[in-house]
């Protein structure tokens, strides 16, 4: 389900943050602290539905597994997930939480802090056989004191599209996550981060694409960075430990022109390493999103308008909803000559920064670039440092 605008409330500084329009592939702008890796990450969230593991590795990402008792600076046990939510507490009104999908309310991630209380119950059945039974009721948060020494469950409870709820209940001292009812399917998401993916896991996703039209084209990708470059294969380390799967680590090697030998891939600058990571995982976003952070990371000014090309290309081919983040003029200059080229496949460049307003309270907000106003946009209209 591609988003045509992004409603994303009570999440991080997101409070109450509106794009009004999306394209096939976006481009976010914005100061350092603005908000923009929070965009990429409500939409991570959106993608996978709230899946506990993925709510869990955010935090950690965050260091937010634990906070630090800064008397006696000791690391304790807290429930992590307090920081998603805006002002990094939990909400002490029932009814509001993190709300991430089109503002229409009927493509959405809800999540809500909640208090359960659980109490047994006995039920005959159709043979006047008696069994016990669980009933799950929620404790309102301001009837909370009328429940005192009751053994209250604190839990997330998660709405998808507005109809199907899941609870998540907190178990053990560090808050862990644990489903009560079946999670949702995830929706295809590949996310890049400003750190480069392991040769192992480069190794894995390009025998995802062994053999077939995508493996090719991943190579004419790599051609933008290193023309000479004619083959790569990943190869295992006899030397390396074996790693906990039991099998060996394994590293990338590629054949050049003219050169005779096998040339390690990490050898070959952070540029070729970029393209290989950006483009396998595009093509593991097929039918879902492709999430970039800092796209320009790796890429020399001179290679990122051919990179942007093929990107809206295969967004389109593929069905894959793009959103990329940037610090640099360059990236936005390449990526705004693209976009308003490729008429038939839409691009969209919003800036993300606090409102001088005196109404908005200085909230964070979005400005949206469209393809005409791309044609005249200036670095003064989307500073980015």
């Amino acid at each position: 389900m591609h988003l045509k605008s992004l409603h994303i409330k009570n999440f991080r500084a997101l409070e109450d943050f509106q794009v009004s329009k999306l394209g096939r592939v976006n481009l976010i702008v914005g100061k350092n602290n603005s908000g923009k890796s929070s965009v990429l990450e409500a939409l991570r969230i959106y993608a996978g539905n709230a899946h506990p593991h993925l709510l869990e590795d955010l935090a950690i990402s965050h260091n937010e597994k634990w906070r630090l008792n800064t008397k006696e600076f000791e690391l304790q046990d807290d429930l992590p997930f307090r920081s998603f939510f805006a002002n990094r507490s939990f909400p002490k009104t029932d009814g509001v939480g993190i709300d991430i999908g089109d503002g229409t309310g009927e493509n959405s991630v809800k999540i809500e802090h909640v208090f359960y209380f659980e109490e047994e119950y006995a039920e005959s059945d159709a043979e006047g056989e008696g069994r016990t039974r669980l009933r799950r009721m929620q404790v309102l948060k301001s009837e909370l004191a009328k429940f005192e020494g009751e053994d209250i469950n604190e839990s997330l409870a998660i709405q998808i599209d507005d109809s199907n709820l899941v609870i998540l209940r907190f178990s053990g001292p560090n808050g862990r996550l644990r489903p009560l009812l079946r999670m949702h399917k995830r929706m295809p998401c590949s996310y890049i981060s400003t750190q480069f993916t392991s040769e192992d896991d480069l190794a894995d996703m390009w025998d995802r694409v062994g053999l077939t039209e995508a493996q090719e084209f991943v190579k004419s990708a790599l051609r933008i960075v290193s023309p000479d470059f004619e083959e790569i294969l990943f190869v295992r380390d006899d030397e390396s430990d074996e790693s906990d799967s039991g099998s060996l680590s394994r590293s990338a090697i590629v054949k050049l022109k003219n050169v005779n030998i096998p040339v390690p891939l990490n050898s070959m600058g952070d540029g070729i390493f970029r393209i290989l990571q950006l483009f396998l995982k595009l093509f593991a976003a097929k039918g879902g999103f492709l999430l970039i952070d800092e796209f320009e990371n790796g890429l020399h000014y001179s290679v990122q308008e051919e990179v942007w090309r093929l990107i809206f290309d295969l967004a389109d081919v593929l069905d894959i909803q793009v959103f990329a983040t940037t610090h640099s003029w360059d990236c936005i200059e390449s990526f705004a000559k693209v976009a308003v080229e490729k008429t038939a496949t839409e691009g969209v460049l919003f800036r993300v920064g606090r409102s001088v307003r005196t109404s908005d309270q200085g909230r964070v907000i979005a400005t949206v670039f469209d393809e005409q106003k791309l044609f005249n946009i200036t670095q003064s209209d989307v500073e980015v440092r």
